[in-house]
């Protein structure tokens, strides 16, 4: 197949990708949820998922039963490996099925395999052929110049969210050091409780904790919207990424009661 189709297909794919992952949690959570390791529009193990997909289609086309239980191996493959990648990579888990039946290390559950394999039946015998018709009614210098195009957004894309998954990991380990050395200052400080200026300064240093945190947690709110179930293996490192997530809870909350009372008090005025 031309490399130039396969750019495309892999395009196509990667934002139809992301148009059902967001569905598919923007309406159980009745919020819209952006998900994605990227910032842009498009999921690229969709993309690489359906590239597998039509590669096998190719060979079974009359077989959709074969399909669909090589696409649910395949995929599933695929999941654990990219799951097993950015772990290695960031020390981080960015989703995790432990708490569905029948999944492998909370990196792939039956329950999302099944579902991909549906997926790869839709795309082999639905979509696809309507896709082949769409991208080559288009003029080929246009889809020649359109693939480079592609190449390097992804490869801008990929490039500038591994920086900011690296920094949020300095972040983490920056705010790691500084809780603990607060902590260890309130500690001795608890042992001078008769003296008022002493216990100003502990609260100043609560203070700063919370700040601290409530930092943290806003540059990390697009990661945990893209991963509602990041979590990490270092029991530490959990502990902390539960934490942050339960300080977004509560300032959104906050927000929205805020933003309630100012709405109403502009009503009463």
């Amino acid at each position: 197949m031309d490399l130039t189709l396969l750019i495309w297909y892999f395009f196509s794919y990667s934002i139809l990708g992301y148009v059902v992952e967001v569905l598919y949690c923007s309406i159980g959570q009745r919020t819209f949820v952006n998900r994605g390791f990227l910032h842009g529009p498009y999921l690229p193990i969709y993309g690489f998922g359906a590239l597998f997909i039509l590669f096998v289609f190719t060979r079974i086309t009359t077989h959709p039963i074969m399909l669909f239980f090589i696409a649910i191996i395949g995929t599933s493959i695929l999941e654990y490996a990219t799951g097993c990648i950015a772990e290695k990579l960031f020390s981080i888990r960015l989703w995790d099925y432990s708490s569905y039946p029948f999944n492998i290390k909370g990196r792939v559950c039956l329950l999302n395999s099944t579902l991909f394999g549906l997926l790869s039946l839709m795309v082999a015998y639905g979509i696809h052929p309507y896709l082949v018709e769409v991208i080559e009614a288009i003029d080929p210098g246009v889809l020649e110049h359109g693939a480079m195009v592609i190449m390097l957004l992804f490869s801008i894309d990929t490039t500038s969210s591994v920086f900011r998954m690296s920094a949020f990991q300095k972040q983490l380990s920056e705010f790691r050091e500084k809780r603990n050395e607060i902590e260890n200052r309130i500690k001795i400080l608890h042992d001078f409780k008769e003296n008022k200026m002493l216990e100003g300064l502990r609260v100043k240093l609560d203070t700063e904790l919370d700040e601290l945190r409530l930092r943290l947690s806003i540059s990390a709110k697009r990661i945990f919207n893209a991963f509602p179930s990041l979590t990490s293996g270092n029991e530490e490192k959990r502990l902390l990424l539960e934490t942050l997530r339960r300080t977004i809870r509560e300032h959104t909350l906050h927000k929205k009661i805020h933003g309630s009372k100012r709405r109403s008090k502009k009503r009463d005025d």
